[in-house]
C-alpha cells in the first residue's frame, strides 16, 4: 500500500522526459530557442523587411543627422532667446567674471573676522576705487594734454594740406576748398542721420546703465550668496548625478577664475610694456593708450591688434613717421613676447584651446553680442570644453 503513490510519480517523470527527448532538449524545464527570422519572411512587416535592405552606415548617418540638426535647432533657440534679454545676461556674465575676480579678496575679508555681509561689501569697495581712481588718473591725463594734441593735430592737417598741393598730387588751393566744402555739405545734409545716431546713442546709454546696476546686483550675490545659490541649483538634479554636477561645477568655476586672473595679469604686462615704449618716445595721451591697451587684454587676438594701432595711429599724428615706427616694433615686441610666452605660462592650465577655436568663439560672440559677446565668448568655450572632458572622464570609470 505504501509504494502505490511512488509508482504513480515514477511513471509520470519517464513520460516528461521521453517527452523532452523527443522535442530535443536534455531536461523537461529548458524551453526551445525561437528560428532566426529570414528577411525574407512573409510574416515579418514590410517597414522591418524595408529595413532589413538599408546598409547599415545610412542608417548611423542617419541617425546622427537628425540627432545633430535638433540639437542644432536647440542651441539656435536659446542663442536668439539669450539675444533678447542680453541686456539682462551680459551683466550677470560680467557680475560672475568680476566675482572670480575678486573672490579671494572677499575670503581675506572673512579670515580678518567681517561676515559674509561686510566682506562682500568691502571687495567690492575696494574693486570700485581701483577703476575710480584709475579713471581719474586717465582724465587728468587726457585734460592735461589733449591742447597739445590738438595743435600737433592742426599741424599734421596742415602738413596734409601742404603735400596734397606740392606733392605728385598738386591739387590746386581751390581743389582743396571744394573738397572741405563737399565735407561740411554732406554733414549738412545727413544732420538727421546724426540726430538719430545721438538719439540712439542714448538708448544704449540708457541700456549701459541698466547694465551696470545688473552687473553690480549679481557680482555682490555671487560674493555673499554664492556657494548656497549653487547649492540650491545642485539639488534640482537627480540625486545620483548631484556628485557629478557638483564637480563639473568646481571644474567651470576653476576655469573662470584661472582665466580671468590670467587675462588680468596678461593684459597689465601689455598695458606696462607698452605705456614704457610711449614715455620713451614722448607720446602724449601714454595713460588713455595704456588704459585702451590693458582693456583690450580682455579680447583675444583682436583687442590687443586694436590698441596696438591706437598707439600707432597717436603716435603717428604727434611724432611723425620714425616715432610710429619705434612704437611699431615695440607693439610687435610685446604681443610676440605675450603670445610666446605669457600665453603658454599662464592661460594654458585655464583656457585649453586651439587657437581656431578661440578665433571661432571670439567671431560668433561678436555677431551675436558685440563687444561683450566676444569677451564672453572665450570663457564661455573654455568652460564647455573642460567641464564636457569632466563629464566623460567620470562617465568613462567604473562604479565603486
Amino acid at each position: 500500500m505504501g509504494r502505490g503513490p511512488r509508482q504513480g510519480i515514477v511513471p509520470r517523470r519517464l513520460r516528461m522526459l521521453r517527452a523532452a527527448r523527443a522535442a530535443g532538449l536534455d531536461e523537461p524545464g529548458e524551453t526551445v530557442p525561437p528560428p532566426a527570422r529570414d528577411a525574407s519572411d512573409p510574416g515579418q512587416s514590410p517597414a522591418a523587411r524595408a529595413e532589413e535592405h538599408i546598409p547599415v552606415s545610412l542608417r548611423v548617418s542617419a541617425g546622427w543627422s537628425w540627432r545633430l540638426i535638433i540639437i542644432g535647432a536647440a542651441i539656435y533657440i536659446l542663442l536668439m532667446a539669450i539675444g533678447r534679454v542680453r541686456v539682462v545676461v551680459i551683466p550677470i556674465i560680467a557680475g560672475l567674471l568680476i566675482s572670480a575676480l575678486i573672490h579671494p579678496l572677499a575670503h581675506r575679508f572673512q579670515r580678518l573676522g567681517l561676515p559674509r555681509l561686510g566682506a562682500a561689501f568691502a571687495a567690492l569697495f575696494v574693486f570700485f576705487a581701483v577703476l575710480a581712481g584709475a579713471a581719474v588718473a586717465v582724465g587728468f591725463n587726457a585734460a592735461n594734454e589733449i591742447p597739445t594734441v590738438s595743435d600737433q593735430v592742426s599741424a599734421g592737417v596742415e602738413q596734409i594740406r601742404g603735400y596734397l598741393t606740392n606733392g605728385p598730387f598738386h591739387l590746386s588751393q581751390s581743389q582743396i576748398d571744394n573738397l572741405v566744402d563737399d565735407i561740411r555739405r554732406n554733414l549738412a545734409n545727413n544732420r538727421g542721420r546724426l540726430v538719430s545716431g545721438v538719439i540712439s546713442g542714448a538708448s544704449v546709454a540708457a541700456e549701459v546703465i541698466t547694465g551696470l546696476l545688473v552687473a553690480l546686483f549679481s557680482t555682490f550675490f555671487f560674493l555673499y550668496d554664492g556657494d548656497r545659490i549653487w547649492d540650491w541649483i545642485v539639488t534640482r538634479f537627480p540625486e545620483g548625478a548631484e556628485e557629478r554636477v557638483r564637480g563639473a561645477g568646481r571644474e567651470a568655476w576653476l576655469t573662470i577664475t584661472g582665466y580671468i586672473r590670467g587675462t588680468v595679469f596678461v593684459a597689465a604686462v601689455d598695458a606696462f610694456g607698452i605705456a614704457m615704449g610711449l614715455v620713451g618716445v614722448g607720446v602724449p595721451l601714454v595713460a588713455p593708450l595704456a588704459l585702451l591697451t590693458f582693456f583690450g587684454g580682455f579680447v583675444p587676438i583682436i583687442g590687443a591688434t586694436v590698441a596696438g594701432v591706437a598707439a600707432v595711429l597717436v603716435t603717428l599724428v604727434s611724432g611723425g613717421v620714425t616715432d610710429a615706427l619705434i612704437i611699431l616694433a615695440v607693439v610687435l615686441a610685446v604681443q610676440q613676447i605675450e603670445g610666446h610666452l605669457l600665453q603658454p605660462l599662464v592661460m594654458r592650465r585655464a583656457v585649453r584651446l586651439h587657437p581656431l577655436a578661440i578665433v571661432i568663439a571670439l567671431s560668433a560672440g561678436g555677431v551675436l553680442a558685440g563687444i561683450p559677446g566676444a569677451i564672453a565668448a572665450v570663457p564661455f568655450v573654455a568652460v564647455v570644453n573642460r567641464v564636457a572632458g569632466y563629464l566623460a572622464a567620470t562617465g568613462k570609470r567604473p562604479p565603486p
